[in-house]
């Protein structure tokens, strides 16, 4: 007996290890995206808003820190759009362009307009490039971003950050909690209160960041809230799991 309630106890720690070890995971993906991604993409985006028109009428080199309008033929193109309810795996959007000093080569679109849908092989289309890449093209009146131009989309970035600070505080604790009390984790457990818990963390994370983004709240205001929102509802469901909780522990004492 004395041996297999090891075992079993065992078998509960294992998990509990893996939860904390993914806790330090999500953890280290979470500060990366606050320390150096979200800063870098702020910074791009600004550095790109206030870039000035190239000098001159050729490019200094393959790389500039100016904007230069420059004109491309249109080599091929790929509009592969699925309708429907289909999956969008495959979803390309592409345009083949040469014939410029500097960004020839195959640019990448989030949607097929504009712009792009007007291109047919042979087309001669402008183009916009920055520090190498082409952020966007321009055709008669219409213009189209590349999937390379910076957006001021920093709410997202740090909607990531915090789900990922949320969800390694989240696996932390659970993780402890089954290596101290393998044998009865209750009820912080998946079925209990993981997958309720998980979902609050996601809403209240991307959720809320993708509505700032909309609102266009600045993104200094997307952690401290999705923390704020996370604690409001976390906090009744896990009193409201403690409190079903408690008639099956009194029956089983």
């Amino acid at each position: 007996m004395a041996d297999g309630g090891g075992a079993d106890s065992g078998r509960s720690r294992g998990p509990g290890l893996a939860l904390l070890i993914g806790a330090v995971v999500a953890a280290y993906a979470g500060c990366w995206m606050f320390a150096v991604l979200l800063p870098a993409t702020v910074r791009e985006y600004r550095e790109y808003r206030t870039a000035a028109v190239c000098p001159g009428s050729g490019p200094a080199g393959p790389v500039e820190d100016c904007l230069r309008t420059v004109t491309f033929t249109v080599r091929d193109t790929v509009v592969d759009e699925q309708g429907g309810l289909a999956p969008r795996r495959h979803v390309r959007f592409e345009a083949t362009l040469s014939g410029a000093p500097y960004g020839n080569g195959v640019v990448a679109f989030g949607a097929p307009g504009p712009v792009l849908r007007q291109l047919r092989t042979g087309d001669r289309v402008d183009g916009v490039v920055w520090r190498g890449a082409v952020m966007r093209l321009i055709r008669y009146d219409d213009e189209q971003a590349t999937a390379d131009e910076p957006r001021d989309e920093p709410q997202m970035f740090a909607g990531l950050g915090v789900t990922a600070l949320l969800l390694a505080v989240l696996g932390g604790w659970f993780g402890l909690v089954r290596l101290v009390r393998p044998g009865r984790p209750e009820p912080w457990t998946w079925r209990l209160l993981g997958r309720g818990l998980s979902g609050v963390v996601l809403v209240a994370g991307l959720g809320w960041a993708y509505g700032a983004l909309l609102l266009r709240v600045p993104w200094q205001a997307v952690a401290p809230v999705a923390v704020a929102l996370a604690v409001a509802v976390s906090a009744p469901l896990i009193a409201l799991r403690r409190r079903q909780r408690a008639p099956a522990k009194a029956r089983s004492s």
